[in-house]
């Protein structure tokens, strides 16, 4: 199971926060499972992201709880889905620039 930093460090010294987390399922993993620990911990399932992950928010003193969970995978903070790609670089499709050649060699 691959658990970032700030993870490991909620789990193993939670503050009084409350942790916003994508959590990752195995594919033979009950997501009711999850929906039940997370609501145990006194937190929510805020939306299911595909792909197996979950975003949850729970205190951060329920974490340890939840990477105990049989079937978790892999659990990240949300910072995770705040990452896009740089619009300045040049994607499948994008023109080239104007001065720049095309032909192949």
């Amino acid at each position: 199971m691959y658990l970032s930093h700030p993870v490991r460090r909620m789990r193993d010294d939670p503050g009084e926060a409350t942790a916003a987390l994508v959590v990752e399922l195995s594919d033979d993993a009950a997501p009711s499972r999850l929906r039940e620990t997370v609501a145990d911990a006194g937190g929510e399932v805020v939306e299911e992201l595909g792909f197996d992950c979950w975003l949850v928010r729970l205190p951060e003193a329920g974490v340890d709880e939840l990477c105990s969970l049989a079937g978790v995978v892999r659990v990240e903070t949300d910072a995770t889905l705040e990452r896009t790609v740089d619009e300045t670089v040049e994607g499948e499709g994008s023109s080239p620039a104007e001065n720049e050649d095309t032909r192949e060699v």
